[in-house]
């Protein structure tokens, strides 16, 4: 081979490598840039089982947005603090405030088993057992969402916090609507749950059953009695016009084998996992345990018609209530007198629908 030859193939070979080494730089800097755009979001958390099911949550909200990392051990956190600089840090409070100080930089969170953090000490506290939903808007405050909540019609205002019963024995008269209107209301103020707990709810004309979860669902996560009932109960939960809900029982054998002891154990269970400040219950006669679930409301509304056959039913009631040694139930309920409205489609009952009783 002469020399002119090998001087030429010595060239090709020089600007291949030359080209190679430059598209590796140009690879290099796109990444760079890429890690410069999405930042670090890291959460490290004593609880496994609720930090993973969060974390799935935020990487299906924020995908491509942040670089996702989760730790359980606090000093592979410093490890990866101290080559990587974190933007945002979500730590459960376990750690111990020096060390949650140490452990990273950023925007840190601390999840806390109370609902509202220690006043003046400089830390952003986010309470552990709400919806995703809610911390995700604690987090990013200008991403919270911009639905408009419309004001609902009930001329007056809601009393009170707590668990809120809905009953009456009279029948058809739009106990649901009054319920749900109720809540919404309360929603506007304060976070509130709905929880409809009838054999035959007719929850496909009322709710999206969009999270495939239902009462069933949440009573067996209830009974696990494991740490993360707080995430999982929010993970059930849709919404409706600013109301949170889960959608009822499908199937009224199973709603008719609850014992009553098992509701009262699950309101108890929201009351202190959850961040809600009202529970609306829309109960039926089904119900396993009515009378000692409607003991345990802060407050009850009774719906009711004036016709004989209302008042009736009403009297009879009322006079169950005190054989059975249940009368004090009464001097927590209020009353509500419903007129019946002009019946419109069911489009317009449905979930984004308007209510068709007019108090």
């Amino acid at each position: 081979m002469n020399q002119k030859y090998r001087k030429g193939i010595t060239g090709i070979v020089f600007i291949r490598a030359a080209l190679i080494a430059a598209k590796i730089q140009k690879m290099t800097e796109e990444k760079r840039k890429t890690e410069d755009i999405h930042g670090h979001f890291v959460l490290c958390d004593v609880q496994k089982e609720y930090s993973e099911n969060l974390l799935k949550i935020l990487m299906d909200r924020f995908q491509g947005k942040f670089q996702f990392h989760i730790f359980h051990d606090l000093e592979k956190l410093k490890l990866f603090s101290g080559t990587s600089e974190i933007e945002i840090l979500l730590i459960a409070e376990e750690y111990g405030e020096e060390k949650i100080k140490s452990a990273g930089s950023g925007r840190i969170f601390i999840i806390s088993e109370k609902r509202k953090g220690r006043e003046n000490d400089g830390m952003n506290y986010i309470f552990r057992y709400q919806s995703a939903e809610k911390i995700i808007e604690e987090i990013f405050p200008s991403n919270k969402s911009c639905v408009k909540k419309q004001r609902p019609r009930i001329r007056d205002e809601p009393v009170g916090n707590g668990i809120i019963g809905i009953y009456s024995p009279v029948h058809r008269i739009g106990k649901t609507r009054l319920a749900l209107r109720y809540g919404r209301q309360l929603a506007v103020r304060a976070p509130a749950l709905y929880l409809n707990l009838e054999g035959c709810s007719g929850g496909n004309y009322y709710f999206s059953d969009a999270c495939g979860y239902d009462m069933g669902d949440l009573l067996y996560y209830v009974r696990q009695d494991g740490a993360s009932q707080g995430i999982r109960i929010s993970i059930m939960t849709d919404q409706t016009q600013g109301l949170d809900y889960i959608f009822p029982m499908k199937n009224e054998v199973d709603f008719r084998a609850v014992k009553g002891e098992e509701w009262i154990a699950l309101l108890e269970t929201i009351k202190k996992k959850c961040i809600y400040d009202s529970i609306i219950l829309d109960l039926g006669d089904s119900i396993n345990g009515l009378y000692d679930i409607l003991r345990k409301c802060d407050r009850i509304y009774t719906p009711y018609t004036e016709d004989g056959v209302s008042a009736a039913k009403i009297e009879q009631y009322e006079k169950n209530l005190d054989q059975a040694g249940y009368g004090d139930i009464l001097n927590r309920t209020v009353k509500k007198k419903m007129k019946k409205g002009k019946l419109s489609d069911e489009k317009n009952g449905g979930i984004n629908g308007a209510d068709r009783i007019s108090l």
